[in-house]
């Protein structure tokens, strides 16, 4: 296929990761005080439902990445699809928390089966701009947040009982449309012919390769900071004296930061190389989270969120580019999955752990336990095997 063709598969991955992680994963926390209002239940219980969601994606993420291999990528996109539209449709109508809690679920299943599979067949379509690609794709996360941001008061303003049923209900639309949509522009690679495919490796070979175990930690720790700092930066400043504007404008040019980043990012490393390009942001990363910890003052937490802007998304989409360059090809959707098993753990237990920590000894504490943790991280980039000698290993495999 020709390159202008194939153009079309990064703009159905962007509406794709618009519907499956904005909407169905990141939205929520602008949702919630109006669906905690309209269900008349506690924020205890409104906090459940997002770990919910976590559950069923770090539950099935493992599965969704082992029948991508046996349905295809098209098919299981396509049933993570039309689960995300189910869960949609069913929450705009929730009356109660468990009946809500299901459908939560689900859209954490929806998008285990959706991810997976999406970002192995954009790197079957662009082998040789994988970084780019996903980084383009990773991109729409922080368009969808945009969108719900200006979407949810306006509706609240204007329907301020209702205004989180008719959210959901878009999304449903949207989620429907953009299913429809892929059925016609989304098609599987090219089949390689038996005689050049080489059969897939056993799950566990996978499970235990030493890089694919590194490169999972790594995104394990990444996904534990990029949640906590999100969930709790916003009370850090206030609880360091910033007024609530101020605090919200600074969040607001981080979040516009992540848009360009992850691109950006891809980019570089299809340049540089994936490690070294990891180095730099997760160097970059752990300077941003020391910051506010020694200067907790306006300065201070407005270079943190310019940078974190900077590289935090970047590292995600390197991340998954790289967990892709460690198995042979055929092998990729297993190994995305089964790293993804590590970042959806650390986003699991992450807010947990530093609620609990923040409660006891402060927020400087907490964000001095991310640094450390980042730190980890950037030293475990420079123990991965160098990408070349991995590529080598794979075609050896082959």
């Amino acid at each position: 296929m020709q390159e202008k063709g194939k153009n079309i598969y990064i703009i159905m991955g962007i509406l794709i990761v618009l519907i499956a992680i904005a909407f169905a994963r990141l939205s929520y926390g602008m949702i919630l005080p109006f669906m905690k209002e309209g269900l008349s239940i506690s924020y205890q219980s409104a906090g459940a439902l997002g770990t919910i969601t976590s559950l069923g994606y770090l539950v099935t993420i493992m599965m969704a990445g082992y029948l991508s291999t046996k349905w295809g990528f098209k098919k299981t996109i396509l049933f993570g699809m039309l689960l995300i539209s189910i869960g949609f449709l069913n929450l705009s109508f929730a009356g109660t928390f468990w009946y809500s809690a299901v459908f939560m679920f689900l859209l954490g299943v929806g998008t285990a089966f959706v991810f997976t599979p999406l970002i192995s067949l954009m790197i079957e379509w662009f082998p040789d701009k994988r970084g780019f690609v996903i980084g383009c794709v990773n991109s729409s996360g922080g368009i969808g947040l945009l969108f719900v941001g200006m979407l949810v008061p306006f509706l609240a303003e204007m329907y301020p009982e209702t205004a989180w049923r008719l959210t959901w209900l878009i999304f449903c639309l949207m989620s429907a449309l953009v299913t429809v949509l892929t059925v016609f522009y989304i098609k599987n690679p090219p089949a390689k012919k038996k005689e050049m495919q080489p059969p897939s490796s056993p799950p566990m070979t996978i499970y235990k390769n030493r890089n694919v175990i590194i490169v999972g930690i790594i995104y394990g720790i990444s996904g534990l900071t990029m949640i906590v700092h999100s969930t709790f930066i916003n009370s850090f400043m206030l609880d360091s004296g910033l007024n609530e504007q101020l605090a919200g404008q600074l969040i607001s040019i981080s979040g516009i930061l992540y848009i360009f980043s992850s691109p950006i990012w891809g980019a570089i490393s299809d340049r540089v190389g994936r490690k070294n390009a990891l180095i730099y942001s997760m160097g970059l990363n752990a300077v941003s989270l020391v910051i506010p910890v020694m200067f907790s003052n306006t300065l201070g937490f407005a270079i943190s969120l310019v940078i974190q802007g900077a590289v935090a998304v970047g590292i995600l989409t390197l991340i998954q580019a790289l967990s892709t360059e460690q198995v042979p090809s055929q092998d990729t959707p297993i190994a995305f999955s089964y790293v993804t098993f590590y970042y959806a753990t650390g986003q699991l237990i992450g807010p947990m752990l530093s609620g609990f920590m923040i409660d006891f000894s402060g927020f400087k504490s907490a964000f001095l336990s991310l640094t450390i943790s980042m730190a980890l991280g950037f030293y475990l980039a420079f123990t991965l095997s160098s990408e070349k000698k991995v590529e080598n290993k794979a075609i050896v495999n082959e």
